[in-house]
């Protein structure tokens, strides 16, 4: 294998805007995966694009900052139509709950977020096709959207090949060659590749892979599965992400992809710590397949097409670790949950750094160094 700059280890959505940003100022790069790009966390994830439950503000404004250049990221890709808009709704049946979006309508409102709160009448008129049952308070964040995140993923790869970029999947990285600093080489199953910068985006995967260059990174990983449908005629009127009340026998989120198919969720989709997920047996499957058509009849007897299972990355803080390791200089790190909010921000910004030999100042909440720095 040829020298190549830089490395990055990793093609899910996250690798693959990097790898993209990178091509786009004329920097080979080598994009190398284990699998096929795409086919891990980002084919499981719920792809809702988003900043409402993101805290604190400085990690709320990281995923708004991304949110509002989502569309020029999709423009300058060719894909507009990858990413739905119509916002986020969302309700409570109970008291209780009704409580808890109204707290949080009030302080994403004090930080500049276009959310507000709405009644019963205001969410049939928006959705007349739900029904929703009890409904004690409601919210509706009209600029959130979601992805097709495999058409982002096959854009990313085609331009990023258009600027000279190299593609190896099914390649496993085994380990690193290191000078006394920096790692010099990144050696696979299929060969070595001699480099400057390597780029770490593997997801879940991270922390093993870091090991082997002898970088402790403080993750660990949650089970995620998603139910998606045969293709049908559109189910909302007006918005893009559905989430049915936290506050009832079992939580599920909604979403329709471009080609009719639906994606559905069961549990607390976002929850760090929890890991809560329904997917993983015929009578979870069930299970939230009945509760979605409580609230959304269309989907009554609409055949699951596929269930994708697997790994959603968590920092152990729950916010993103992002940029160079004081100990190997020239390896950098980009791990996160919200990896497809958050892809157009940070595939730009790696490339700021990397390419530019400067630090983002927003970026600095997320370096690896402050785990070292907790008491």
């Amino acid at each position: 294998m040829n020298t190549s700059p830089i490395v990055v280890i990793g093609a899910g959505i996250l690798g693959v805007s990097i790898a993209y940003h990178l091509s786009r100022r004329n920097i080979t790069t080598t994009l190398i995966d284990a699998g096929k790009p795409g086919q891990s966390t980002t084919s499981v994830s719920f792809a809702w694009m988003n900043a409402r439950d993101k805290n604190p503000q400085h990690y709320h404004m990281l995923n708004r900052r991304s949110l509002d250049i989502w569309p020029r990221f999709v423009q300058r890709l060719g894909i507009e139509k990858s990413a739905t808009w119509g916002g986020e709704l969302r309700w409570a049946a109970t008291y209780a709950g009704a409580q808890e979006i109204a707290e949080r309508v009030q302080i994403l409102q004090t930080w500049g977020y276009p959310i507000r709160l709405i009644d019963a009448l205001a969410l049939q008129k928006l959705e007349p096709r739900m029904t929703p049952g009890s409904v004690t308070a409601a919210s509706y964040t009209d600029i959130d959207g979601h992805a097709d995140t495999e058409a982002v993923v096959q854009a990313c790869l085609s331009q990023f090949q258009a600027f000279g970029g190299q593609i190896l999947s099914h390649t496993r990285v085994e380990g690193f060659s290191r000078s006394p600093t920096n790692i010099t080489t990144v050696i696979t199953d299929k060969g070595k590749i001699p480099c400057q910068t390597v780029v770490i985006a593997t997801g879940a995967d991270t922390s093993a892979l870091a090991q082997k260059a002898g970088v402790e990174v403080p993750t660990h990983h949650t089970f995620g599965a998603t139910l998606i449908t045969e293709p049908i005629p559109p189910i909302f009127q007006n918005i893009a992400v559905l989430h049915t009340p936290r506050d009832a026998d079992i939580q599920t989120n909604i979403r329709q992809l471009p080609n009719g198919s639906v994606m559905m969720h069961g549990g607390a989709h976002g929850a760090v710590f929890d890991g809560d997920s329904l997917g993983n047996t015929p009578e979870e499957i069930q299970r939230v397949q009945n509760a979605v058509v409580r609230y959304i009849p269309a989907l009554e007897g609409v055949p699951i097409q596929e269930v994708r299972r697997g790994r959603r990355p968590i920092p152990n803080d729950g916010h993103p670790i992002i940029g160079f390791t004081r100990q190997i200089p020239n390896l950098y790190l980009a791990v996160m949950h919200s990896g497809v909010t958050l892809a157009p921000l940070v595939g730009e910004s790696v490339a700021i750094e990397i390419l530019d030999h400067t630090a983002i100042d927003f970026l600095e909440p997320y370096r690896l160094e402050r785990f070292h720095q907790m008491p």
